[in-house]
């Protein structure tokens, strides 16, 4: 069964993954670079109202050893409320952050984002209730169908003139579609379809603890790519911010992709290991070091072909996204696996965890921005973003230490000869295809470069790291590739 769990779930990320990068293809040839600076102004702080309406009570209630209808009233509830509140807040507020950063379209580009929001809390009451009964497979499917409707309804809007719309319908759509689809497998199956919104007190006082830690954490976790993007756009304007955007478009998907899929999986399996926190830590690790072993090459991957990958995909224009997307790539390839040690605390009962990480981060964020501008502002995103993802890393590290003698070493011992493995790989790539100053951008030398990296990794992996090497040839048969 879990086999059928992790084949699902791949193919949602792989679907998924695919989806976005095709419309980002077309899209990015219609819209200016300004555009998709307005667009990630916009997207920031919708990330940020959207994380406080959903996320918190689909942990919350994922979370909770025993479930009630009644939580799910009171979850709906208030995600309806604070859905008000955020609209509200888009009508007063939206006008002023337009003439505060010169942003001419920002206020009505952020309420319809805002309006959009109406259907995820329903979104997050439907994935706790499938991801406690480890309906994996309908979660990948919805989750996977959403982003492909949305990814069509995002070229076409762009193709009609929409413009910033169909970068915000790209992204915010899915979250429409995905309870949507989910009402159609419970009408399918035969079970309840709508929940009352009511307020029980009591519930909500049950949850209390947990969601309003957690919404500490997906609040400040949120900010980060807000404040990031309103730093660039002060700093250096709009079209270097759309730059950033486009290289962002590059790297999030996947990162998206692996994090939300393996987060449900990883705490499917922490969950039960509430009461011994040191098997649970351990556990985290063995995850985390699981990950790797296709994360790490992926993203290196991605940074590598980069110079390549890039122009084929978003067209002439972009150049400066090259470099930028380079080093998003190397971040998160670095943080991606240690994140799991957050699912862990999640499961422990322990968001605050992730709240100091996040708050961590965030200053950690802003300083390294602030300092790299003042030195040389061409790298102050990229390096911001690097600082963010570093130090939410170090305090998930510390945390395991506490929590067990011994802490994360095991793992960080098997995710370094993993990150020896790829850096071997990635500088195989280089000698052989970035030898000239101008490399050769088309699609064969792409699939010629993905080619050298397929072969050289394992071998590479295969030297560093024997039980590594064991568990990807494991991962790659059970998923039949």
């Amino acid at each position: 069964m879990f086999r059928i769990w992790i084949g699902a779930s791949t193919a949602d990320a792989v679907v998924r993954l695919a989806a976005q990068m095709a419309s980002t293809m077309v899209v990015a040839r219609i819209l200016s670079p300004a555009e998709f600076g307005l667009a990630a102004m916009v997207l920031g702080l919708n990330t940020i109202m959207g994380a406080f309406i959903g996320l918190p009570f689909e942990e919350s209630l994922t979370q909770r050893r025993r479930l009630y209808t009644s939580h799910l009233e009171t979850s709906l509830f208030a995600s309806m409320l604070l859905t008000g509140a955020a609209i509200v807040l888009s009508i007063l507020m939206g006008p002023l952050i337009e003439h505060w950063v010169d942003a001419p379209g920002f206020a009505a580009c952020l309420i319809f984002s805002s309006l959009l929001l109406l259907w995820q809390g329903p979104g997050a009451v439907s994935k706790a209730v499938a991801r406690r009964s480890r309906r994996f497979v309908e979660i990948s499917t919805c989750q996977a169908l959403s982003t492909v409707i949305a990814s069509v309804v995002s070229v076409l809007a762009a193709m009609a003139g929409w413009g910033v719309y169909s970068l915000l319908l790209q992204r915010l759509l899915p979250n429409v579609l995905y309870p949507v689809l989910a009402v159609v497998f419970l009408w399918w199956r035969g079970q309840r379809i709508w929940i009352p919104v009511r307020w029980h007190g009591e519930r909500f006082r049950e949850i209390f603890r947990f969601s309003w830690l957690h919404l500490a954490d997906v609040g400040v976790t949120s900010a980060a790519p807000a404040a990031l993007a309103f730093l660039v756009n002060a700093v250096f304007g709009a079209v270097t911010l759309g730059q950033l955007n486009i290289a962002l478009r590059i790297v999030d998907p996947l990162r998206m992709a692996l994090m939300g899929v393996g987060h449900n999986l990883a705490f499917s399996v922490l969950v039960r290991l509430q009461g011994d926190p040191p098997r649970l830590v351990q556990k985290a690790g063995d995850i985390a070091s699981g990950v790797a072993v296709l994360a790490v090459p992926a993203f290196v991957g991605l940074a590598a072909s980069a110079p390549v990958l890039l122009p084929l995909l978003v067209g002439p224009g972009w150049e400066l996204a090259v470099p930028l997307s380079q080093i998003l790539c190397l971040a998160v390839g670095l943080s991606l696996p240690f994140r799991f040690y957050y699912s862990s605390y999640s499961a422990l009962g322990r968001p605050e965890y992730g709240l100091i990480g996040s708050t961590v981060g965030l200053v950690f964020m802003v300083a390294g921005f602030v300092l790299t501008a003042w030195f040389d502002g061409h790298i102050a995103a990229p390096v911001a973003f690097l600082t963010y993802e570093v130090a939410a890393t170090l305090v998930a590290l510390v945390y395991a230490q506490r929590l067990v003698r011994g802490g994360a070493a095991s793992a960080l011992l098997r995710i370094g000869r993993i990150w020896l493995a790829a850096l071997v790989m990635a500088g195989v790539i280089t000698a052989v295809y970035f030898r000239k100053d101008v490399p050769d951008i088309s699609p064969s030398n792409l699939l010629a470069i993905i080619a050298t990296g397929a072969i050289t990794y394992p071998i590479a992996l295969w030297v560093t790291c024997r039980p590594c090497f064991r568990e990807l040839i494991s991962l790659l048969r059970n998923r039949g590739l």
